[in-house]
């Protein structure tokens, strides 16, 4: 038997006034005077970068931060003023469009801090940079034996002005971490000295959101800048971050049972037959799947939401359907039905953690996979 309705229209639903809210709770943390670089790339995690860009911006933010030169260069062409760093920093072939657009790129390598110069000159203007620091990360960044050395040749260039030091914590958000604390350490000392010899570096960072929530006994105060990123859209870095602030989450992603069908007892659902139904079972098929951002690895662990209620995930998800169990639930769904896959339904939630957590997975994979895949709505 079995009840069926035409396909949904998949849709996350981005909540501007959450970023809003995470942004006041995050500020209510930071050392007095220190400012916010909201951290945009991959489309404000899927997000969307322009709306998350724009209400930061309203709501004070003191910088935004992407990954790309790219994705600066939209941001302006969105009329978005203010500071824009750039993580990932750039190929001297790529410095003009930094200088056009005014972005601050994280530079390591001395040819990037030159080829940023000889563009701020053929411009005539001035361009702004950080030096990017590997203290423990192993991953971009200039050692910490060759790092003011650099600062001081870079400093020197024409057309070139340092605002910061930048590093970033490999374990952050658990509380008490002794890598975390080993890293604040060595990159306070370096920003300290850098400051004794002259260079005022009023935009250096080193906290991502887990060292907000989780700061290091020994990371530098202000003047500074922190870099919020997950925490923003109301994600944690750690699950030892949960209850620090009250974060909420900014994305839902909504679908629809496409049909309602009773299986006998016994029956396998779905590929690999991974699930059989115990007794006689009411499922629910909902026209979603990996294909629109939903992770396979969810499997047989995860939960929707339907009248406001779980129903757990049964078999294998497939590309554009998902099976839950509809068991408990009275009255019984009917095709067309809201399924709430992420965020809240009535009095229950599913946040990008738990979600992530059913998959093995983060909350930052989650949230860049379903707005990337889905039309996406925003509303504040």
């Amino acid at each position: 038997m079995s009840r069926v309705a035409p396909s949904p229209d998949n849709l996350v639903t981005v909540d501007l006034q959450a970023v809003a809210a995470n942004l006041a709770a995050l500020r209510a943390l930071l050392p007095s005077g220190m400012g916010v670089a909201g951290v945009v790339k991959a489309d404000a995690y899927g997000h969307g970068i322009v709306p998350v860009a724009r209400r930061l911006k309203a709501e004070g933010a003191e910088a935004l931060a992407v990954a790309l030169p790219s994705e600066g260069a939209m941001l302006r062409r969105a009329g978005i003023e203010g500071p824009i760093l750039v993580f990932m920093g750039l190929t001297p072939e790529q410095a003009p469009l930094a200088v056009a657009h005014d972005l601050s790129p994280f530079l390591a390598v001395w040819d990037d801090f030159a080829g940023l110069s000889q563009a701020a000159q053929a411009g005539g203007t001035q361009a702004t940079c950080h030096l990017k620091i590997d203290t423990g990360m192993s991953r971009l960044g200039v050692g910490p034996d060759e790092a003011l050395d650099l600062l001081e040749r870079a400093a020197a260039l024409p057309g070139l002005k340092i605002e910061g030091l930048a590093s970033h914590l490999a374990t952050s958000g658990v509380p008490g971490d002794a890598t975390a604390q080993k890293q604040a350490q060595e990159f306070s000392s370096l920003l300290a000295e850098a400051r004794r010899r002259g260079f005022a570096l009023p935009a250096s960072s080193l906290a991502a959101s887990g060292g907000v929530l989780a700061p290091p006994p020994d990371a530098p105060g202000a003047p500074g800048l922190a870099r919020l990123g997950i925490s923003l859209y109301g994600g944690l870095p750690a699950p030892e971050s949960l209850g620090v602030a009250p974060l909420r989450t900014a994305m839902r992603f909504t679908s629809r049972l496409a049909g309602v069908r009773l299986v006998p007892a016994g029956a396998g659902v779905s590929y690999g037959h991974t699930w059989r139904a115990p007794r006689d079972t009411w499922l629910g098929v909902v026209a979603a799947g990996y294909s629109d951002g939903y992770p396979r690895s969810a499997s047989n662990q995860a939960q929707v939401l339907i009248q406001g209620r779980p129903a757990p995930v049964r078999g294998r998800v497939c590309m554009n359907a998902i099976m839950v169990d509809l068991t408990g639930l009275d009255p019984l769904p009917s095709p067309g039905d809201e399924v709430v896959l992420l965020g809240r339904s009535g009095s229950e939630e599913i946040t990008a953690d738990q979600l992530g957590g059913w998959a093995g997975t983060i909350s930052y994979e989650i949230t860049c996979s379903l707005g990337a895949a889905n039309r996406r709505r925003h509303r504040s």
